[in-house]
């Protein structure tokens, strides 16, 4: 049986050897010309958390992109997850650490149950949470009860309570969506028409970029980009997309250093390959390809069609539709 090779020395190279250095000339000229792009960029837009930023003509401006309301809706969705986090997929006997996280978890509902009732809700959502905190409340003294549950009763809870969680998901999103769209179109107002073409935005995704992402939907939308509703994914390699997605992202400094490396990619794509688009993809990757062929003896399949129902669009040659 053939035997992995073995690590005999650091992989990485000392900061004192001459090649190091040399590629540190080059990652501080990149650091540089990043910090020159983004001096020059046209308006732009960060989405991170709960804020929006706005860089234009060397000003900046802070709008709210979600009200209090879209964290307490989160929350109270929440506490369902929580035992289904708790007790698994498949149910079972509590051990002990299962129990005391049950029993912490009911303990921290009691204050909430009181303390929805000044959150400022309206009355149909304050009921809505109530059913959600009753209905789990009641659902642990049961499991507690009987020292466990069984995979179909947890699952017949969760699915009891989808309705409300629904609901709650749509608000959520509609106060989202209204508060960005108030604080985006405050802005855009100011724009002139020249500015409002050069507009770029970079939305910060949590902790992983998931299709449909909100922001994105509403970016796309706002700004003209290809749009597909719930469908939405994120065309890195596209130069020409106007609305950036991910979950590098954490401040507001990360994402317009991101929007900064986005359009010097670009520029770098068609100083080396001739082809605006080509940094959006991995530099190894046509390599890597090639080489796995020959590895291997195998051709990369032609990517599937998405089986995901879609608005109607025109189709390529492989089938598969095409914006």
């Amino acid at each position: 049986m053939p035997q992995p090779p073995r690590l005999t020395h650091p992989t990485a190279l000392d900061p004192s050897d001459p090649i190091a250095q040399l590629n540190d000339a080059f990652l501080e000229a990149y650091a540089a010309r990043q910090r020159a792009v983004l001096a020059e960029l046209g308006p732009s837009v960060a989405q991170v958390d709960d804020t929006l930023y706005l860089r234009i003509a060397g000003r900046r401006s802070v709008g709210p992109a979600r009200t209090r309301l879209y964290h307490q809706l989160k929350a109270i969705c929440h506490v369902p997850l929580a035992l289904q986090t708790i007790l698994g997929d498949e149910g079972g006997s509590l051990d002990e650490d299962a129990r005391g996280q049950l029993e912490e978890l009911s303990r921290r509902t009691e204050p909430v149950v009181e303390a929805i009732a000044d959150a400022g809700l309206e009355r149909t959502q304050l009921e809505r949470q109530r059913r959600l905190l009753d209905a789990s409340r009641r659902f642990i003294a049961e499991v507690l009860s009987a020292n466990g549950v069984t995979g179909p009763t947890l699952v017949a809870f969760l699915r009891g309570q989808m309705d409300d969680i629904r609901a709650n998901i749509a608000d959520a999103a509609r106060d989202q969506l209204h508060t960005t769209h108030a604080t985006f179109s405050a802005w855009v107002a100011d724009m002139t028409p020249e500015q409002w073409t050069q507009l770029r935005v970079v939305v910060g995704a949590g902790h992983m970029d998931r299709t449909g992402n909100l922001a994105s939907q509403y970016f796309s939308r706002a700004l003209g980009d290809r749009w597909e509703g719930r469908f939405e994914r994120e065309d890195h390699d596209d130069p020409g997309r106007r609305v950036m997605t991910s979950e590098d992202v954490t401040d507001e400094e990360s994402a317009f250093a991101l929007l900064a490396t986005h359009v010097f990619d670009t520029r770098t794509s068609n100083a080396f390959f001739g082809e605006e688009s080509r940094m959006g993809r991995d530099v190894l990757a046509d390599a890597a390809e090639r080489e796995l062929i020959a590895m291997f003896g195998e051709q990369p399949a032609p990517a599937p069609c998405d089986v995901t129902p879609r608005p109607a669009r025109s189709r390529s040659a492989s089938g598969c539709p095409r914006s």
